[in-house]
């Protein structure tokens, strides 16, 4: 029986395997249970009274003992800032790179396509919220350190690991373990992101994955639930096309809240104007889901509108 990405995702968020504990992290004289996925950040500042300061993104969050952050998946423990989800995916596929979509960069390969709970953002739009939008604690994970992840995609004859579905920066350590191990074994590393994160942490990403996709929801803040958010996406689009990662975009498109070709335009110009006119633009079809389900599904005629308008934009690939 087969069923459908989103279909997929729903019953991974209900119905994924439970796991044991695994060995512990050690910290000093502090253990924490590697079977809860917990492992320390990689992108924090400590502060006086035991808390920290999460640098990963712009949300740059300071987080008091027992706090947890935005995306819910960093927490500070003990004056320290650990993740929740490394090594716990709550969805595992096997898709076709074109599925992420990625269309110019190793056409034909299949992926392992991982994702973990959480999102830095909180787009009414969102597609995959049984995930993105909820704890580690919150959903049925899998049990896959980044060696069994490479070995599985091994196993099955996979060219590439494919980050996905959620938001991969906010697994980007278990992201970066998995991709340094998948690169030693000659395999690709995808990334599909909503691009909400801090210029260090992106280059050093950019370093170790080979491809990113970067979602684009609209020109207003309110489409990504955060403020600041578009003018950061830009910033970070500009890195990207600055790095050697190959860079592709992808535009959810939503009846009413960014279908008018006057902001389809004004996307698409900017594109071709600041990264140019070579870099592929994907329209996907809004699917009524999170906070939007008053709205219906996207028009394929306003897949085609949307399309001809980033040509007329000069966009060659879209």
């Amino acid at each position: 029986m087969t069923m459908d990405r989103r279909e997929f995702l729903i019953k991974s968020a209900a119905f994924g395997c439970a796991t044991a504990l695994g060995q512990g992290l050690l910290w000093g004289n502090k253990i924490y249970a590697g079977g809860h996925g917990l492992h320390p950040a990689r992108w924090q500042e400590k502060l006086p009274d035991g808390e920290v300061r999460c640098v990963l993104c712009p949300l740059n969050e300071v987080l008091k003992p027992g706090q947890m952050g935005a995306c819910r998946v960093r927490e500070n423990q003990q004056g320290r800032l650990v993740v929740t989800n490394h090594g716990k995916p709550a969805a595992m596929h096997l898709d076709p790179v074109e599925k992420n979509p990625l269309y110019h960069y190793t056409p034909g390969v299949q992926c392992l396509a991982l994702a973990t709970a959480g999102c830095n953002l909180a787009c009414p739009a969102c597609q995959n919220w049984e995930i993105s939008q909820r704890k580690t604690s919150q959903v049925r994970t899998y049990d896959l350190t980044p060696e069994k992840a490479v070995f599985y995609a091994e196993r099955n004859n996979c060219g590439a690991v494919s980050y996905t579905f959620s938001e991969p920066v906010v697994f980007a350590e278990y992201m970066l373990d998995t991709a340094r191990l998948a690169r030693k074994r000659g395999m690709k590393n995808h990334v599909v992101t909503g691009g909400f994160v801090n210029p260090d942490p992106l280059r050093e990403i950019c370093s170790d994955v080979d491809s990113m996709v970067v979602s684009i929801k609209g020109l207003d803040d309110s489409e990504y639930g955060r403020a600041g958010a578009f003018d950061t996406i830009k910033e970070v689009l500009k890195i990207i096309a600055d790095s050697d990662c190959w860079l592709e975009i992808a535009v959810l498109v939503v009846p009413t809240r960014n279908d008018d070709i006057s902001q389809l335009s004004t996307i698409c110009r900017w594109i071709a104007d600041n990264l140019g006119p070579n870099v592929p633009v994907h329209f996907s079809r809004f699917y009524p889901s999170f906070r939007l389900r008053n709205l219906p599904q996207t028009p394929v005629a306003s897949l085609e509108r949307a399309r001809r308008t980033a040509l007329d934009c000069g966009i060659k690939y879209a």
